[in-house]
């Protein structure tokens, strides 16, 4: 019986610990193992912030990958998910945050950097009542300033809400 207990723990937290596992680790992704790994802990969650992160993987799989044709492909399919997300889930926060940096990243001749205003504007406006812990809401807005994509203005904005957690 403390078997089966433990199984059903174990089986449920599981997939809340795989996301937890992904959302520590991004951005801060450095090799293809790595963005491998954040692919397999996510593979089986169904929850749309959950394949919000494995878009983002499929990103960095396209980073590290040494073939341009494989690049692209990983690059395309990451793109098509993540703005399928994006519009199938406009008020999730964390994937427009996803989406917001790594579009804030990516080389300019991708052209993938024209939701940068749109993902900026729908996180400052709904960061502080979305369903976040005040910590992981704090690292959100320090990486968004890490962008080089952050006028004076918006970094002034980001300081305020930052104040305000």
């Amino acid at each position: 019986m403390r078997f089966l207990i433990f199984l059903v723990f174990f089986n449920f937290g599981s997939t809340n610990n795989g996301l937890d596992v992904v959302r520590n680790d991004f951005p801060n992704i450095n090799s293809l193992e790595q963005a491998e790994r954040s692919l397999n802990e996510l593979e089986k969650n169904e929850d749309e912030t959950s394949k919000g992160y494995y878009a983002a993987m499929l990103f960095m799989k396209s980073k590290y990958v040494k073939f341009p044709l494989t690049k692209l492909k990983y690059f395309k399919k990451g793109k098509l998910l993540l703005d399928d997300l994006v519009i199938n889930h406009q008020n999730n926060i964390e994937i427009r945050y996803i989406r917001f940096l790594l579009q804030s990243e990516m080389p300019n001749f991708l052209g993938y950097n024209k939701n940068l205003e749109e993902d900026y504007l729908a996180i400052i406006e709904g960061v502080e009542s979305y369903n976040l812990s005040s910590n992981f809401k704090l690292r959100m807005l320090n990486y968004m300033l890490l962008s080089k994509n952050i006028s004076g203005q918006k970094t002034q904005r980001i300081k305020q809400l930052l104040n305000n957690l």
